[in-house]
């Protein structure tokens, strides 16, 4: 599995230069919501956050700008060296190391927040729980995690070869030999039954079934850039749809 996310990044598939949209949400609607040039206005002390897959580092340096102690790991070398080089060239700080998020180097209760975008679901679900588990346990007492996850209501579910309940090998696309887990509210009890839930949303996005929804990634197996008729019926039929979850450990 490491290989394979290497070899995403040095072909500059998966380089993701900016924040999602629910990771800055999440931050100003639990932690810090930006007020002024340099001012916050607080919800929450934090001091250490962990970015669990932290890939290129978007959202490493989103929150080393805010001042945070931030720190990353993820399986993929390059994906940390490009992380690294960015950091550096921003002038910023921040402690990155590749490692497996099943088996995390750090202390016990040492992080204030942890936040994973779309790795857990990239991953067998019995892992992903013993995942979680590592996360309370370097998650400070009344720490928070904001985890997001592909939803079975996603319109690519069951695209690849199915290995597991709601999981599949994606057989295409950038992401190609790569597990896809899609997870229902069934599974993210089990998932988070050591936590309370705070928040959970679905949020969606829906296309024309002329491209697929790898669109959300801004590409399409079948084209990116296509003549939209609308004075003929069009349907809104794909769809990408994703949790975003946000957890108290008690």
């Amino acid at each position: 599995m490491k290989e394979k996310w290497d070899e995403v990044y040095l072909k500059k598939l998966r380089s993701t230069w900016y924040p999602i949209e629910g990771v800055v949400r999440f931050t100003a609607r639990y932690i810090q919501k930006r007020v002024g040039v340099n001012t916050y206005d607080i919800r929450k002390v934090v001091r250490r956050v962990l970015d669990l897959g932290c890939g290129n580092g978007n959202h490493v340096v989103f929150f080393a700008e805010q001042g945070f102690d931030v720190y990353g790991i993820d399986i993929s070398k390059k994906s940390i060296e490009i992380a690294n080089a960015w950091l550096a060239e921003k002038g910023l700080k921040a402690f990155l190391k590749v490692g497996d998020i099943e088996k995390l180097p750090f202390e016990d209760e040492y992080f204030d927040l942890i936040i994973s975008h779309g790795v857990l679901d990239h991953i067998l679900f019995s892992k992903a729980k013993k995942a979680m588990q590592e996360i309370r346990r370097v998650l400070a007492n009344c720490g928070y995690v904001y985890i997001t996850l592909r939803s079975t209501e996603d319109s690519e579910y069951g695209r690849g070869e199915k290995v597991d309940r709601n999981t599949f090998v994606l057989q295409e696309g950038y992401e190609k030999g790569i597990i896809q887990h899609f997870f229902d509210l069934e599974e993210i009890q089990e998932l988070l039954s050591k936590f309370k839930i705070l928040d959970i949303e679905i949020y969606e996005q829906k296309f024309p079934d002329m491209f697929t929804v790898d669109k959300a990634f801004l590409q399409s197996s079948k084209g990116i850039r296509k003549y939209i008729d609308l004075s003929q019926p069009t349907r809104f039929d794909l769809k990408y749809s994703r949790w975003h979850i946000v957890a108290e450990k008690v």
